[in-house]
């Protein structure tokens, strides 16, 4: 039998998150599905997906930035992306009733400078994750120049490596502004251009993550509950952590 090697991490207060969920957001059917049980299947099939190789003793984080440029490693790297992604999103949820966080005045500064203020990066952020067309994330994220900005990540997309941000849906049409992109993109990367993206706010909007709780036409009251239970102690923390 298999030992995983890759588990579920511990959130903080996570046994009263089992007991009781989060209110507002989680029933406790509703954690145990979003988190518990698909975190288990993405620990459990990453480690299958590493057992052996350079990855199996790595971290999620690290295969993510290890794989990403590597076609025929895509398995690790999409075990590894969702399940970075949704501890991203999970560690930074409180109960929304008792939640009186805020952006630290830097956060804040930098919101409002490229967004104008904190009501229109939550209004133009909470839109991004509405209207993302199947499944994925969207982040806020701070680039290589200091500056925040809204990055939407179709599938698994993560926000750390060039050529598997996703950013743009490439199973359909695409517009002329989404090949500018890619194409961009291509050119940046073959003359060894590489960008670096922190994420400090994550939004999960697979199915999974809300239709327990929401149903499937849910998502938008979703995203309205995840912004009351979002925690900006520990949003403050990555930026601070990245910029010290």
């Amino acid at each position: 039998m298999l030992r995983s090697v890759h588990v579920v991490p511990t959130l903080k207060n996570q046994q009263a998150l089992m007991d009781n969920g989060l209110t507002g957001l989680y029933s406790p059917t509703g954690f145990k599905v979003a988190w518990t049980d698909y975190q288990q299947f993405l620990t459990l099939n990453l480690t299958m997906a590493t057992v052996g190789t350079e990855y199996e003793l790595k971290k999620p984080f690290d295969i993510v930035v290890m794989s990403s440029m590597k076609a025929h490693e895509s398995t690790a790297f999409h075990y590894a992306s969702q399940a970075h992604n949704n501890h991203l999103f999970f560690e930074q949820l409180c109960d929304s009733a008792s939640n009186r966080s805020a952006p630290s005045r830097t956060l804040l500064a930098k919101l409002e400078s490229s967004f104008g203020s904190l009501d229109a990066f939550r209004n133009e952020f909470l839109l991004a994750a509405d209207t993302l067309m199947g499944q994925g994330w969207v982040f806020l994220v701070e680039d290589k120049s200091k500056r925040v900005r809204i990055m939407t990540c179709n599938n698994d997309g993560t926000p750390y490596a060039d050529g598997r941000h996703h950013e743009h849906d490439l199973n359909g049409p695409i517009d002329e502004a989404a090949y500018e992109f890619v194409t961009n993109t291509k050119q940046g990367l073959q003359a060894g251009d590489r960008q670096f993206n922190l994420p400090l706010v994550c939004v999960n909007v697979w199915d999974h993550a809300y239709i327990q709780d929401f149903g499937v036409n849910g998502k938008a009251d979703y995203l309205e509950a995840f912004w009351k239970a979002l925690n900006w102690d520990v949003v403050n923390a990555r930026l601070y952590s990245f910029e010290k």
